[in-house]
Protein backbone atom coordinates (compact mmCIF):
# COMPACT_ATOMS: atom_id res chain seq x y z
CA UNK A 1 0.00 0.00 0.00
CA UNK A 2 1.48 3.68 -1.01
CA UNK A 3 2.01 6.11 2.04
CA UNK A 4 1.54 9.27 1.97
CA UNK A 5 2.02 11.84 4.39
CA UNK A 6 0.94 15.32 4.42
CA UNK A 7 2.28 18.13 6.45
CA UNK A 8 -0.21 20.86 7.58
CA UNK A 9 -3.21 20.07 9.05
CA UNK A 10 -4.91 23.35 7.89
CA UNK A 11 -8.06 22.87 5.82
CA UNK A 12 -6.06 22.78 2.32
CA UNK A 13 -4.03 19.33 3.63
CA UNK A 14 -7.07 18.04 5.15
CA UNK A 15 -8.78 18.60 1.78
CA UNK A 16 -5.82 16.64 -0.21
CA UNK A 17 -6.67 13.79 2.36
CA UNK A 18 -10.36 14.05 2.27
CA UNK A 19 -9.80 13.16 -1.98
CA UNK A 20 -6.87 10.95 -1.83
CA UNK A 21 -8.47 8.48 0.73
CA UNK A 22 -10.80 6.16 -0.99
CA UNK A 23 -7.99 5.75 -3.57
CA UNK A 24 -6.72 2.85 -1.37
CA UNK A 25 -3.37 4.42 0.14
CA UNK A 26 -2.40 5.05 3.79
CA UNK A 27 -2.01 8.79 4.54
CA UNK A 28 -0.31 10.55 7.62
CA UNK A 29 -1.46 14.29 8.50
CA UNK A 30 0.68 15.75 10.84
CA UNK A 31 0.63 19.52 12.20
CA UNK A 32 3.02 21.65 14.20
CA UNK A 33 -0.15 22.44 16.10
CA UNK A 34 -3.98 20.97 17.67
CA UNK A 35 -5.40 21.94 14.01
CA UNK A 36 -7.51 24.22 16.14
CA UNK A 37 -5.47 27.24 16.02
CA UNK A 38 -4.57 28.18 12.50
CA UNK A 39 -5.88 30.21 9.95
CA UNK A 40 -8.66 27.63 8.74
CA UNK A 41 -10.70 28.02 11.81
CA UNK A 42 -10.34 31.71 12.92
CA UNK A 43 -10.88 32.96 8.99
CA UNK A 44 -13.86 34.93 7.62
CA UNK A 45 -15.42 31.44 6.43
CA UNK A 46 -15.99 33.20 3.27
CA UNK A 47 -16.26 31.46 -0.13
CA UNK A 48 -15.68 34.30 -2.77
CA UNK A 49 -15.45 33.53 -6.60
CA UNK A 50 -16.63 37.00 -6.27
CA UNK A 51 -12.34 37.56 -5.42
CA UNK A 52 -11.07 37.82 -9.17
CA UNK A 53 -8.58 40.30 -8.39
CA UNK A 54 -5.13 38.88 -7.20
CA UNK A 55 -3.56 40.89 -4.22
CA UNK A 56 -0.72 41.76 -6.19
CA UNK A 57 -2.04 44.65 -8.10
CA UNK A 58 -1.84 48.53 -8.81
CA UNK A 59 -4.52 49.12 -6.34
CA UNK A 60 -3.16 47.01 -3.45
CA UNK A 61 0.53 48.36 -4.10
CA UNK A 62 -0.60 51.73 -3.92
CA UNK A 63 -2.20 50.96 -0.47
CA UNK A 64 0.71 49.83 0.52
CA UNK A 65 2.58 52.78 -0.34
CA UNK A 66 -0.37 55.11 0.57
CA UNK A 67 -0.40 53.72 4.21
CA UNK A 68 3.17 52.17 4.97
CA UNK A 69 3.23 54.64 8.04
CA UNK A 70 -0.37 55.11 9.01
CA UNK A 71 -0.39 53.10 12.03
CA UNK A 72 -4.03 52.73 11.85
CA UNK A 73 -4.41 51.42 8.61
CA UNK A 74 -5.82 48.06 8.14
CA UNK A 75 -2.52 47.00 6.18
CA UNK A 76 0.65 46.98 7.59
CA UNK A 77 3.86 45.78 6.43
CA UNK A 78 7.37 44.85 8.28
CA UNK A 79 9.93 46.64 7.23
CA UNK A 80 13.27 44.25 8.18
CA UNK A 81 16.80 43.32 6.26
CA UNK A 82 15.25 39.52 6.09
CA UNK A 83 16.29 38.86 2.44
CA UNK A 84 13.18 36.61 2.04
CA UNK A 85 11.09 39.33 2.83
CA UNK A 86 12.73 42.19 0.57
CA UNK A 87 12.63 39.50 -2.05
CA UNK A 88 8.88 39.08 -1.51
CA UNK A 89 8.18 42.56 -1.69
CA UNK A 90 10.37 42.99 -5.05
CA UNK A 91 8.69 39.80 -6.28
CA UNK A 92 5.34 41.53 -5.41
CA UNK A 93 5.91 44.77 -6.94
CA UNK A 94 6.68 43.18 -9.83
CA UNK A 95 3.67 41.02 -10.32
CA UNK A 96 1.41 44.58 -9.21
CA UNK A 97 0.88 45.27 -12.84
CA UNK A 98 -2.90 45.76 -15.12
CA UNK A 99 -1.46 42.68 -17.23
CA UNK A 100 -0.78 40.55 -14.78
CA UNK A 101 -4.33 41.36 -13.25
CA UNK A 102 -6.40 40.51 -16.90
CA UNK A 103 -4.27 37.46 -16.87
CA UNK A 104 -4.92 35.83 -13.34
CA UNK A 105 -9.18 37.16 -13.17
CA UNK A 106 -9.98 34.25 -15.69
CA UNK A 107 -7.79 32.00 -13.42
CA UNK A 108 -8.88 32.45 -10.19
CA UNK A 109 -12.60 32.45 -11.51
CA UNK A 110 -12.14 28.99 -13.29
CA UNK A 111 -10.53 27.58 -10.02
CA UNK A 112 -12.64 29.54 -7.96
CA UNK A 113 -16.50 28.45 -9.37
CA UNK A 114 -14.30 24.92 -9.59
CA UNK A 115 -14.17 25.17 -5.77
CA UNK A 116 -17.22 26.16 -4.93
CA UNK A 117 -19.05 23.07 -6.83
CA UNK A 118 -16.91 21.28 -4.24
CA UNK A 119 -18.73 22.76 -1.82
CA UNK A 120 -22.25 22.05 -3.24
CA UNK A 121 -20.97 18.35 -4.21
CA UNK A 122 -20.45 17.59 -0.53
CA UNK A 123 -23.20 19.45 1.46
CA UNK A 124 -25.35 18.12 -0.94
CA UNK A 125 -24.54 14.72 -0.42
CA UNK A 126 -24.36 14.43 3.28
CA UNK A 127 -20.87 13.25 3.31
CA UNK A 128 -19.39 16.20 4.95
CA UNK A 129 -21.89 17.77 7.67
CA UNK A 130 -21.36 21.60 7.79
CA UNK A 131 -23.61 24.64 7.89
CA UNK A 132 -23.21 26.47 4.52
CA UNK A 133 -25.36 29.81 3.56
CA UNK A 134 -25.82 30.75 -0.19
CA UNK A 135 -26.81 34.49 0.39
CA UNK A 136 -23.56 36.07 -1.64
CA UNK A 137 -21.56 38.89 -0.33
CA UNK A 138 -22.37 42.66 0.69
CA UNK A 139 -19.55 45.02 -0.12
CA UNK A 140 -20.89 47.81 2.01
CA UNK A 141 -19.39 51.61 1.76
CA UNK A 142 -19.71 55.02 3.64
CA UNK A 143 -17.22 57.20 1.37
CA UNK A 144 -18.01 58.39 -2.46
CA UNK A 145 -14.30 57.43 -3.09
CA UNK A 146 -14.46 53.66 -1.97
CA UNK A 147 -17.92 53.11 -4.14
CA UNK A 148 -16.22 54.06 -7.04
CA UNK A 149 -13.45 51.53 -6.03
CA UNK A 150 -16.06 49.42 -5.47
CA UNK A 151 -18.37 49.75 -8.69
CA UNK A 152 -14.47 49.82 -10.56
CA UNK A 153 -14.28 46.38 -9.21
CA UNK A 154 -18.01 45.34 -10.01
CA UNK A 155 -18.02 45.64 -13.47
CA UNK A 156 -14.87 43.50 -13.99
CA UNK A 157 -16.67 40.70 -11.91
CA UNK A 158 -19.52 41.38 -14.67
CA UNK A 159 -17.05 40.94 -17.34
CA UNK A 160 -15.77 37.94 -16.28
CA UNK A 161 -18.91 36.38 -16.13
CA UNK A 162 -20.42 36.74 -12.50
CA UNK A 163 -23.50 38.32 -11.18
CA UNK A 164 -23.65 41.62 -9.22
CA UNK A 165 -25.82 44.02 -8.38
CA UNK A 166 -25.20 47.16 -7.06
CA UNK A 167 -27.66 48.37 -3.84
CA UNK A 168 -28.75 51.51 -2.82
CA UNK A 169 -29.25 52.62 0.73
CA UNK A 170 -32.90 51.50 0.73
CA UNK A 171 -31.97 48.28 -0.48
CA UNK A 172 -29.68 47.33 1.74
CA UNK A 173 -31.88 48.20 4.70
CA UNK A 174 -34.44 45.37 2.60
CA UNK A 175 -31.86 43.25 3.46
CA UNK A 176 -30.42 43.98 6.89
CA UNK A 177 -33.66 45.05 7.82
CA UNK A 178 -32.71 44.36 11.16
CA UNK A 179 -29.21 45.79 12.03
CA UNK A 180 -29.87 48.86 9.32
CA UNK A 181 -26.25 49.55 8.12
CA UNK A 182 -24.89 53.47 8.43
CA UNK A 183 -23.79 53.08 4.64
CA UNK A 184 -24.27 55.05 1.48
CA UNK A 185 -24.67 52.06 -0.76
CA UNK A 186 -23.27 48.59 -1.44
CA UNK A 187 -22.42 46.21 -4.26
CA UNK A 188 -23.82 42.76 -3.67
CA UNK A 189 -22.12 39.39 -5.14
CA UNK A 190 -24.55 36.59 -6.02
CA UNK A 191 -21.57 34.28 -6.71
CA UNK A 192 -20.33 33.96 -2.92
CA UNK A 193 -21.41 31.54 0.07
CA UNK A 194 -20.88 31.39 3.48
CA UNK A 195 -20.00 28.79 6.63
CA UNK A 196 -18.83 28.21 9.94
CA UNK A 197 -15.63 27.37 9.43
CA UNK A 198 -14.70 25.57 12.81
CA UNK A 199 -17.52 23.26 12.04
CA UNK A 200 -16.64 22.39 8.48
CA UNK A 201 -13.25 21.61 10.18
CA UNK A 202 -14.74 19.34 12.67
CA UNK A 203 -16.32 17.68 9.85
CA UNK A 204 -13.23 17.05 8.04
CA UNK A 205 -11.12 15.76 11.09
CA UNK A 206 -14.10 13.44 12.10
CA UNK A 207 -14.79 12.09 8.60
CA UNK A 208 -10.84 11.71 8.27
CA UNK A 209 -10.32 9.60 11.13
CA UNK A 210 -13.53 7.65 11.03
CA UNK A 211 -12.15 6.22 7.39
CA UNK A 212 -8.69 5.74 9.04
CA UNK A 213 -6.28 8.22 8.41
CA UNK A 214 -4.30 9.14 10.52
CA UNK A 215 -3.84 13.01 11.88
CA UNK A 216 -0.81 13.83 14.45
CA UNK A 217 -1.12 17.18 16.32
CA UNK A 218 1.53 19.25 17.72
CA UNK A 219 4.29 17.39 15.41
CA UNK A 220 6.98 19.94 13.98
CA UNK A 221 8.09 18.11 10.75
CA UNK A 222 12.22 19.33 11.70
CA UNK A 223 13.75 17.37 8.13
CA UNK A 224 12.63 16.23 5.03
CA UNK A 225 15.24 13.04 4.14
CA UNK A 226 16.40 12.93 0.51
CA UNK A 227 17.75 9.92 -2.08
CA UNK A 228 18.54 11.37 -5.27
CA UNK A 229 15.57 12.55 -6.48
CA UNK A 230 13.40 11.62 -4.12
CA UNK A 231 12.24 12.51 -0.64
CA UNK A 232 11.62 9.43 1.47
CA UNK A 233 11.17 10.35 4.75
CA UNK A 234 10.84 13.29 7.41
CA UNK A 235 12.05 13.53 10.59
CA UNK A 236 10.03 15.37 13.41
CA UNK A 237 9.85 15.57 17.13
CA UNK A 238 7.47 12.54 17.17
CA UNK A 239 9.66 10.02 15.49
CA UNK A 240 10.37 9.65 11.21
CA UNK A 241 7.53 8.81 8.63
CA UNK A 242 8.60 7.35 5.63
CA UNK A 243 6.61 7.74 2.81
CA UNK A 244 6.02 7.77 -0.70
CA UNK A 245 4.43 10.85 -1.81
CA UNK A 246 5.01 13.70 0.72
CA UNK A 247 2.49 16.79 0.30
CA UNK A 248 3.54 20.00 2.08
CA UNK A 249 0.60 22.19 2.78
CA UNK A 250 1.51 24.24 6.10
CA UNK A 251 0.60 27.46 5.43
CA UNK A 252 3.34 29.80 5.30
CA UNK A 253 5.69 27.71 7.42
CA UNK A 254 5.68 25.54 4.09
CA UNK A 255 8.38 27.82 3.04
CA UNK A 256 10.89 26.71 5.52
CA UNK A 257 10.34 23.42 4.80
CA UNK A 258 10.99 24.02 0.96
CA UNK A 259 13.83 25.22 1.74
CA UNK A 260 15.63 22.15 2.98
CA UNK A 261 15.15 20.90 -1.12
CA UNK A 262 16.56 23.64 -2.24
CA UNK A 263 13.30 25.89 -3.36
CA UNK A 264 12.62 29.53 -2.33
CA UNK A 265 9.27 29.49 -2.67
CA UNK A 266 8.03 33.44 -2.16
CA UNK A 267 5.43 33.04 0.54
CA UNK A 268 5.15 35.42 3.60
CA UNK A 269 2.87 35.74 6.36
CA UNK A 270 -0.07 37.83 6.40
CA UNK A 271 -1.65 38.54 9.91
CA UNK A 272 -5.30 38.76 10.73
CA UNK A 273 -7.51 38.98 14.00
CA UNK A 274 -11.33 37.94 14.58
CA UNK A 275 -13.76 37.21 17.04
CA UNK A 276 -16.94 36.33 17.50
CA UNK A 277 -19.68 37.89 19.61
CA UNK A 278 -23.34 38.22 20.04
CA UNK A 279 -24.62 41.30 18.65
CA UNK A 280 -27.33 43.31 19.49
CA UNK A 281 -29.24 42.94 16.66
CA UNK A 282 -29.30 40.17 14.03
CA UNK A 283 -27.23 40.28 11.26
CA UNK A 284 -28.59 38.43 8.17
CA UNK A 285 -25.71 38.99 5.01
CA UNK A 286 -21.93 38.05 5.21
CA UNK A 287 -20.34 41.74 4.40
CA UNK A 288 -17.22 43.39 4.03
CA UNK A 289 -17.10 46.78 5.41
CA UNK A 290 -14.92 47.97 2.56
CA UNK A 291 -13.59 51.34 3.84
CA UNK A 292 -12.03 49.43 6.79
CA UNK A 293 -11.48 46.25 5.41
CA UNK A 294 -13.49 44.29 8.32
CA UNK A 295 -15.04 41.11 7.08
CA UNK A 296 -18.56 40.28 9.19
CA UNK A 297 -20.03 37.09 8.84
CA UNK A 298 -23.09 35.51 10.80
CA UNK A 299 -23.37 32.19 12.03
CA UNK A 300 -26.81 31.67 13.06
CA UNK A 301 -28.89 33.49 15.43
CA UNK A 302 -27.29 36.64 17.11
CA UNK A 303 -23.54 34.72 16.82
CA UNK A 304 -21.73 36.94 14.08
CA UNK A 305 -17.69 37.00 13.70
CA UNK A 306 -15.93 39.92 12.81
CA UNK A 307 -12.69 40.35 11.36
CA UNK A 308 -10.07 42.29 9.90
CA UNK A 309 -6.49 43.22 9.39
CA UNK A 310 -3.51 42.53 6.79
CA UNK A 311 -0.02 42.70 8.71
CA UNK A 312 2.74 41.53 5.68
CA UNK A 313 5.57 39.90 6.88
CA UNK A 314 4.81 39.76 10.26
CA UNK A 315 4.96 36.42 11.89
CA UNK A 316 4.92 36.71 15.45
CA UNK A 317 1.77 36.25 18.10
CA UNK A 318 1.81 39.58 19.32
CA UNK A 319 -1.89 41.12 19.29
CA UNK A 320 -1.86 44.49 18.43
CA UNK A 321 -4.80 46.48 20.30
CA UNK A 322 -4.70 49.63 17.52
CA UNK A 323 -5.51 46.73 14.91
CA UNK A 324 -8.75 45.33 17.34
CA UNK A 325 -9.58 48.99 17.59
CA UNK A 326 -10.04 49.46 14.58
CA UNK A 327 -12.20 46.75 13.57
CA UNK A 328 -14.80 47.06 16.39
CA UNK A 329 -14.83 51.19 15.58
CA UNK A 330 -15.42 50.13 11.83
CA UNK A 331 -18.25 47.84 13.35
CA UNK A 332 -19.93 50.77 14.94
CA UNK A 333 -19.38 53.06 12.21
CA UNK A 334 -21.62 50.37 9.66
CA UNK A 335 -23.96 48.84 12.30
CA UNK A 336 -25.12 51.69 15.06
CA UNK A 337 -26.57 49.44 17.34
CA UNK A 338 -23.38 47.83 17.60
CA UNK A 339 -21.55 50.90 18.79
CA UNK A 340 -18.98 50.00 21.85
CA UNK A 341 -18.82 46.41 21.40
CA UNK A 342 -16.22 45.62 23.77
CA UNK A 343 -13.89 42.45 23.69
CA UNK A 344 -11.62 40.55 26.01
CA UNK A 345 -8.45 39.52 24.87
CA UNK A 346 -8.82 35.80 25.89
CA UNK A 347 -11.57 36.34 22.61
CA UNK A 348 -9.82 37.39 20.09
CA UNK A 349 -7.96 34.91 17.61
CA UNK A 350 -5.04 35.61 15.51
CA UNK A 351 -3.83 33.81 12.65
CA UNK A 352 -0.76 33.76 9.55
CA UNK A 353 -2.44 33.44 6.18
CA UNK A 354 0.03 32.38 3.44
CA UNK A 355 0.79 35.37 0.88
CA UNK A 356 2.05 34.43 -2.37
CA UNK A 357 4.09 37.62 -4.34
CA UNK A 358 2.04 37.37 -7.12
CA UNK A 359 -1.43 36.81 -5.45
CA UNK A 360 -2.20 33.25 -6.83
CA UNK A 361 -1.62 29.50 -4.79
CA UNK A 362 1.18 27.25 -5.49
CA UNK A 363 -0.47 24.26 -6.16
CA UNK A 364 1.90 21.47 -8.11
CA UNK A 365 4.48 19.01 -7.88
CA UNK A 366 8.01 20.39 -6.47
CA UNK A 367 10.10 19.99 -9.85
CA UNK A 368 13.24 18.61 -8.82
CA UNK A 369 11.77 15.78 -6.78
CA UNK A 370 9.54 13.18 -8.45
CA UNK A 371 7.47 12.53 -5.31
CA UNK A 372 7.07 15.83 -3.49
CA UNK A 373 4.21 18.10 -4.07
CA UNK A 374 3.08 21.63 -2.92
CA UNK A 375 -0.29 23.71 -1.81
CA UNK A 376 -0.22 26.88 -0.23
CA UNK A 377 0.35 30.48 -0.74
CA UNK A 378 -3.42 31.10 -0.83
CA UNK A 379 -3.32 34.68 0.84
CA UNK A 380 -6.87 35.05 1.87
CA UNK A 381 -8.61 32.80 -0.35
CA UNK A 382 -7.53 29.42 1.50
CA UNK A 383 -10.81 28.50 2.61
CA UNK A 384 -12.75 29.44 -0.84
CA UNK A 385 -10.00 27.74 -2.76
CA UNK A 386 -9.48 24.10 -0.82
CA UNK A 387 -11.23 21.63 -1.77
CA UNK A 388 -10.26 22.48 -5.57
CA UNK A 389 -6.64 22.23 -4.27
CA UNK A 390 -7.12 18.84 -2.50
CA UNK A 391 -8.64 17.65 -5.83
CA UNK A 392 -5.94 18.48 -8.05
CA UNK A 393 -3.38 17.46 -5.76
CA UNK A 394 -5.31 13.82 -5.54
CA UNK A 395 -5.46 13.45 -9.01
CA UNK A 396 -1.75 15.19 -9.98
CA UNK A 397 -0.59 12.00 -6.92
CA UNK A 398 -2.84 9.32 -8.78
CA UNK A 399 -1.09 10.20 -12.16
CA UNK A 400 -5.03 10.97 -13.02
CA UNK A 401 -6.12 13.43 -16.04
CA UNK A 402 -6.20 17.01 -14.76
CA UNK A 403 -9.64 18.79 -14.43
CA UNK A 404 -8.19 22.23 -14.84
CA UNK A 405 -4.38 23.57 -15.89
CA UNK A 406 -1.84 24.04 -13.05
CA UNK A 407 0.77 25.87 -14.63
CA UNK A 408 -0.44 29.52 -13.12
CA UNK A 409 0.19 27.83 -10.25
CA UNK A 410 3.53 26.12 -10.52
CA UNK A 411 5.81 26.25 -7.97
CA UNK A 412 9.11 27.39 -9.76
CA UNK A 413 7.17 30.44 -11.41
Amino acid sequence: MSKIVIVGGGVIGLFTAWYLRRKGVQITVIDRGDLTDGCSFGNAGLIVPSHVIPMASPGMLRKGIKNLFNPKSPLALRMSPDPDLIRWYLRFTGASSAKHVNESIPVLKELSLFSKSLYADLSSSGELDFPIWHKGLLMLYRSQQTGYELMEEAEIARHAGLEVSTLSVAEVHQLEFDAKPNVSGAVHYHSDDHLNPAALMKALIGGLEKSGVTIIRNCTARKVITSGQKAIAIETEKGTFEFDQLVISSGFWSSEILKQLKINLAVQPGKGYSFKMNTVRPIHYPALLADANVAVTPMGGDLTQFGGGMELGFGGLKIKKARIDQILKAVGQFYPSEVGLKIEQEQIWQGHRPCSFDGLPFIGRVPAFQNVYVGTGHSMMGLTLAPATGKLLSELICEKKLILDLMPFRIDR
